[in-house]
C-alpha cells in the first residue's frame, strides 16, 4: 500500500529529485510513496514565489487587454496606458496588492479542483466561469474603495462586462495557480 505524503512545492521537488534520481526504493516499486503537493493556495504568498506569480499575472492582464476591441477595448487600454504612464509598475502593484485576496476567493476552487479527477487547474474554472467571476469581482469590490478616483471610475464602468474581459483569461489564470502551487 503506497503511502501519501503532502509536502510543499520547494519539498516535493527535492523529494522527488531525490528519490528518483538517486534511484531510492520510490522509484524501484520496494517502497512505493506517492508525493502529494498541499492543497493551500498561501504558498502563493510565501517571499520566494509571489514575485514570480505577480510576474506572470500582470503579463495574464496586460494580455488580456490588449485582447480587448471596441468600446470596452479602448476603455480599458486607455485606462492601463494612462495607469503605466503615472507609474509604469502599476499592474504589477496593483496585483500584488489584492493577490491576498484573489488566494482567498480561489481556494476553495483549489480544494475542489484537488478533489476532482479534473485535469488543469484552468480547464476546472473555465467550467464554473460564472461563480468564479463573481467570487473575483468580490474580491475587487472589497479592494475598490482604496484604490485612485480614476481608476474606481474605470472599475465601476466596466465591472458589469468582467464576464466577458476576464472569463476568457480563466484557463490562464488557472494554468498560473496550478503552476505555482
Amino acid at each position: 500500500m503506497p503511502v501519501v505524503v503532502a509536502v510543499d512545492h520547494v519539498t516535493y521537488e527535492a523529494l522527488r529529485w531525490k528519490s528518483c534520481n538517486r534511484k531510492r526504493p520510490a522509484c524501484t516499486g520496494r517502497f512505493p510513496i506517492t508525493l502529494a503537493r498541499m492543497t493551500d493556495l498561501s504558498q502563493l504568498l510565501a517571499n520566494d514565489i509571489r514575485p514570480k506569480v505577480v510576474e506572470e499575472l500582470a503579463s495574464l492582464a496586460d494580455t488580456t487587454v490588449s485582447r480587448q476591441s471596441g468600446l470596452t477595448g479602448m476603455a480599458l487600454k486607455s485606462a492601463l496606458a494612462a495607469g503605466k504612464k503615472a507609474d509604469s509598475d502599476v499592474v504589477s502593484k496593483g496585483i500584488n496588492a489584492v493577490l491576498p485576496q484573489i488566494v482567498d476567493e480561489l481556494s476553495p476552487y483549489w480544494s475542489a479542483y484537488q478533489a476532482s479527477d479534473q485535469q488543469g487547474f484552468g480547464e476546472f474554472l473555465a467550467g464554473r466561469e460564472d461563480e468564479v467571476i463573481k467570487a473575483m469581482l468580490d474580491a475587487g469590490d472589497k479592494q475598490v474603495d482604496s484604490l485612485p478616483g480614476p481608476v474606481q471610475k474605470v472599475y465601476s464602468s466596466l465591472r458589469g462586462k468582467a464576464t466577458d474581459i476576464a472569463g476568457p483569461a480563466l484557463p490562464e489564470l488557472g494554468d498560473i495557480v496550478e503552476r505555482f502551487a
